[in-house]
Parts: structure tokens; sequence; C-alpha cells
């Protein structure tokens, strides 16, 4: 009798619920995508020494990331004491992409010419 009473506790034991693990944090691929440059927060800094007021370096970021592009647009915008160059551009599908850069610093360098 005893037996079945402990072997009968041993069932039980075995078949309760067990607390469930947190599922680990599933992560998707879109946010593992670079973001730079896509919004105001991830914008691309523009060297203070940049020359051509820093078109150059935009044009080759822009380039080197998306490849053959054409400039549709673009505008200077602040947030704060934050300046920024806001470009959109048509890429050979058609498709179009704005890209943000903070042009902050090299704004602030910006010398009259003589």
């Amino acid at each position: 009798m005893r037996w079945r009473f402990v072997l009968a506790a041993i069932a039980l034991a075995a078949c309760a619920t067990r607390q469930p693990h947190a599922a680990p944090h599933v992560v998707s691929a879109a946010e593992l995508v670079d973001r730079a440059g896509d919004s105001l927060e991830t914008a691309v800094t523009v060297p203070a020494d940049a020359p051509n007021d820093g078109i150059d370096f935009q044009n080759n970021w822009m380039y080197d990331r998306f490849g053959r592009f054409r400039r549709l647009k673009w505008g200077i915008a602040h947030d704060a004491n934050r300046r920024y160059e806001v470009i959109t551009i048509e890429l050979p599908d058609h498709s179009e992409h704005t890209v943000y850069f903070d042009i902050t610093d090299n704004w602030n360098n910006w010398k009259p010419p003589h």
C-alpha cells in the first residue's frame, strides 16, 4: 500500500505542469538593417571640414550606399540647435529614398568667400 502511494506521488509529480520558460526575444531582419541616414535621429554627420559645403561628402556617401542615383529635391531643416540637409534621391529602379545629413558642424564652420 505504501508503495502505491509513493508511485502515485511520483506519477503526479511527473505530470505536474512546469512554468513555461520565457520565449527568447526575437529580432526581426528589419531591426538589423542599417538605418543610418533614414531619419533625423540617425542622420549622417557631415564632417566640419568637408569641402564644397559637404556636398561631395553627401554624394559619395549616397553613392557608396545606394549606387547610382539622381537628386530629386533637397532642403534645410532644423531641430533644436541642429541643422540638417534632407535629400530625396531616385534610384535606377525608380524607387525614391530620403536621406538625412546632420550639417551642423559644417554649417558652423562656413566662412563667406572673400
